[in-house]
């Protein structure tokens, strides 16, 4: 078992930096340097509750990076994770102990045990620039990804009364979301002059470690609601939306494998539901919601409220879960893999457009699927072959984390429809070996 004791020093005004302390019972540690210049004319107007909310995602976030699975994991993949958070009122944060640690766990796939001891942060009095002054019907996370740009598009072609604020997170030690971002900033500003503001991006990262850092860490989606609730609570905001289709956030397993722990599960409905609960506890009028959540991501595009201009721009958002890995690419200089689930989601959303996105690989050359780039593809293929029903489905969900019984049968259409999305990519992209070994 790893345990952690996270301590957040003073902040220092001079670099705009608030580096959070990891340390390790055994002497390894670690340091979370967040931007938090950029959020204090949000965090002055907060109570300590979503401040300490705020810094304790930056810390499961940095957590969740400092331990390595490989080295650390007691199954080979979860970790057993002993947490120590300051903050600011004891008896109120032991009040949701329990779902946080259950919140956690679901999210990162390990074993989570959580304690608080007191806090002596103080946030700075500073005078600070009078920015964000209007009033914001909602705020909308913005990654850079094509969902969260088709939430943005949706409200602002729908809204020309009301302004958006947009949220978005950035670690230097992953290529491409800043870009990204403002590059798409940029056309939405020529388009909706006016009727949003954006954050600058915050960047939060483990900026020093005396470990191995983790690579597959699942926790980005807590720090981006951390970094949204700041924001908006900062601003009297209530409604925060996560733009998400709804086959990406249910993350359905394609494979035994890819159940539960080994399974992603950044905007699950339990993830959302589970952060409401906990900020309902701590008394902070707040609601995080997924309005896609029952759309697949072809859905999501074939919907947009302005489907024309979203075509014009889609080729600057990035969808890639693996734009790291060039080197296994055919075509290097391309923007996505092409072969991640997230590349093939994005594909077969696009299959009635015109996609100008660039993709490193092929689905035909991944043959005969034995290298390790190849995994997401034949097991994609295996699934679609698979003969499975609604009731199949419908278990599987269950199993995998649905607890809102209510939802069930639109989560299994999504998943129904999802399967029926893919198979007519294939049919058009694949040769007669993909087509065969999806069941074409």
């Amino acid at each position: 078992m790893k345990k952690i004791k996270v301590e957040i020093p003073k902040y220092d005004l001079k670099s705009g930096i608030l580096n959070i302390k990891l340390k390790e019972d055994k002497g390894d540690y670690s340091t979370v340097s967040v931007d938090y210049k950029t959020l204090l004319p949000f965090a002055t107007s907060v109570n300590s509750e979503i401040r300490d909310f705020f810094f304790i995602t930056c810390s499961v976030y940095g957590i969740d990076r400092f331990v390595n699975r490989k080295q650390h994991s007691v199954d080979g993949w979860s970790r057993e994770l002993n947490i120590s958070f300051p903050v600011s009122e004891l008896k109120v944060w032991n009040n949701v102990k329990n779902d946080l640690e259950e919140l956690f766990s679901f999210l990162t796939g390990d074993y989570w045990s959580i304690s608080f001891y007191k806090s002596d942060f103080t946030n700075p009095e500073v005078e600070l620039s009078i920015d964000f002054k209007e009033k914001y019907k909602q705020l909308n996370l913005f990654s850079g990804g094509l969902d969260s740009l088709i939430g943005a598009v949706d409200f602002l072609s729908t809204h020309p009364k009301d302004k958006i604020l947009l949220a978005s997170h950035y670690d230097p030690q992953m290529k491409g979301p800043l870009s990204d971002q403002n590059i798409l900033l940029d056309k939405l500003k020529v388009k909706y002059t006016g009727l949003f503001e954006h954050t600058p991006s915050i960047k939060v990262t483990l900026s020093q470690t005396t470990a191995k850092r983790e690579t597959t860490f699942r926790s980005r989606s807590i720090l981006f609601i951390g970094i949204a609730l700041l924001v908006s609570q900062g601003k009297e905001v209530s409604e925060i939306i996560v733009p998400e289709n709804g086959s990406v956030s249910l993350n359905y397993p394609l494979s035994a494998s890819r159940r539960t722990s080994c399974s992603t599960r950044t905007t699950h409905s339990f993830v959302l539901d589970k952060t409401n609960l906990v900020l309902s506890k701590l008394n902070i009028v707040s609601n995080i919601s997924n309005p896609y959540e029952f759309m697949t991501k072809g859905e999501m595009v074939e919907n947009c409220k302005d489907l024309q201009f979203l075509k014009q721009i889609i080729g600057s958002s990035n969808s890639c879960g693996k734009r790291g890995h060039r080197k296994t690419w055919t075509k290097r200089s391309a923007t996505h893999c092409g072969v991640c689930m997230p590349c093939i989601y994005r594909q077969a959303s696009l299959l009635n457009q015109i996609d100008k996105t660039t993709y490193g690989s092929h689905i035909d050359s991944l043959i005969p699927f034995k290298l390790k780039k190849t995994q997401d593809v034949g097991i994609c293929l295996d699934f679609l072959k698979k003969n499975i029903t609604k009731d199949d489905i419908k278990t599987e969900l269950i199993v995998n984390g649905i607890k809102n019984i209510n939802k069930l049968n639109k989560y299994v259409d999504v998943v129904w429809r999802t399967r029926i999305e893919l198979s007519k990519w294939i049919d058009k992209n694949g040769n007669s070996v993909i087509k065969t070994k999806a069941g074409l």
